[in-house]
């Protein structure tokens, strides 16, 4: 999916402002025409609004009510209609999806040493910068529809414990990869086994 310039997408603070990783996300994400598409960890609500524009049935999730916020104004501004949850993960999410799509914190609790807590939040996945990922890819699975794929943002520095976690339920294949200074940012199309 390419991105929409003429898109209007605003930033509230202490969510997190759509970057490189973001981006890389979008450009990776396939659909095909009607399918029902999850976003969880919106954010902004970027990826969700650009699905819902190109025609899919959009719920987009975040464990920020600030972010859920953000996105419904972001949807307001550009006339887009996707439902909203708060959520921790799926804990509040109901349904079967054809896509879902994360882009997950997945920097170390070592990585983020000198920022505030507001900061942390939306860039920290972990001790590891892994755990977060590793419970979403734990509970997807029912949530994901017959021949669903998942688009799974990770990082080279914890991408890892990510794919380890991933190998015994998901086939997984790069589709996308972007180095940004120091790491390796790659999208991963997950499949159930």
């Amino acid at each position: 999916m390419k991105l929409d310039p003429s898109m209007k997408i605003e930033t509230f603070p202490g969510v997190y402002t759509p970057a490189e990783d973001t981006l890389l996300l979008l450009s990776a994400v396939k659909a095909g025409k009607g399918q029902r598409i999850l976003e969880m960890g919106c954010g902004t609500g970027i990826i969700a609004l650009h699905c819902a524009k190109a025609g899919y049935r959009v719920k987009a999730a975040d464990i920020s009510l600030d972010a859920v916020e953000n996105a419904r104004q972001n949807a307001a501004v550009n006339a887009l209609d996707i439902d909203l949850a708060v959520s921790d993960l799926f804990v509040k999410v109901r349904g079967i999806f054809d896509v879902i799509i994360f882009n997950p914190p997945y920097l170390s609790s070592q990585d983020s040493e000198g920022l505030s807590e507001a900061e942390r939040r939306p860039l920290v996945g972990g001790e590891a910068g892994h755990e977060i990922s590793v419970r979403f890819l734990e509970q997807a699975p029912k949530h994901i529809a017959p021949g669903g794929r998942i688009y799974l943002l990770t990082s080279s520095e914890s991408e890892g414990g990510v794919l380890e976690a991933a190998r015994s339920l998901y086939s997984a294949r790069r589709v996308a990869e972007r180095r940004i200074f120091f790491e390796l940012l790659a999208v991963w199309e997950l499949l159930l086994k």
